[in-house]
């Protein structure tokens, strides 16, 4: 059996370890609650090393959002190929959003409430993530009210917000709930995606 090279074993570098330590303990103490010296200590370094990379502890949050949220093509996570009918778009939409909300659910829970005191955070997270895909989203009802598919007359923002908030709201449902709610994540979509066309039918 041949060993491993020695570069394979190393430990990973220390802004590694303090991105996903801090990710950790912000998701567990929230934005303001999380410490330096507590990031430093998950992330198995000394408090020195995590101000030689980063500075403060709002850099290093900005860090940890910037990675979770800043460096996704809008277009990997928005606009997929448009399907024959509106309905197909939804429920390639919803499936998308919601996987891409339980990927970094945690770190959304934490920033809930939090955010607006830290505007760096709140730009990455919004750029990243949630106006990509509200603007797919309203790009796509547009479409479906010039071909008939959606009434017209229909506010095309509101109702992608409506849709987006309806996926957002049963995910951080479930992950708080933590309980059996009678449905499947797949059976929720597909009845949100029926409630939602048929309020928009012509």
């Amino acid at each position: 059996m041949t060993t491993p090279p020695r570069a394979s074993r190393r430990r990973p570098p220390a802004r590694q370890l303090l991105l996903s330590a801090a990710a950790r303990v912000f998701a567990r103490d929230g934005l303001e609650g999380a410490t330096t010296r507590a990031i430093s200590r998950e992330a198995g370094v000394n408090e020195v090393t995590l101000f030689r990379h980063f500075g403060t502890k709002e850099h290093l949050l900005e860090a940890v959002v910037g990675r979770a949220f800043g460096d996704r093509p809008a277009s990997s996570q928005a606009a997929g190929p448009q399907a024959a009918t509106l309905k197909a778009d939804l429920e390639s939409f919803a499936a998308r959003y919601e996987a891409l909300l339980m990927e970094n659910l945690e770190l959304i829970r934490a920033m809930i409430g939090e955010i607006h005191r830290h505007a760096v955070c709140q730009n990455q997270a919004l750029q990243g993530i949630f106006l990509p895909m509200r603007e797919a989203l309203t790009r796509r009802i547009t479409g479906a009210i010039r071909t008939g598919e959606v009434r017209a007359g229909t506010n095309p923002q509101l109702a992608a917000d409506l849709f987006a908030g309806t996926i957002f709201s049963a995910v951080l449902r479930r992950a708080t709930l933590k309980r059996p709610q009678g449905y499947s994540a797949a059976e929720y979509r597909k009845a949100s995606i029926d409630v939602f066309l048929r309020g928009l039918a012509p």
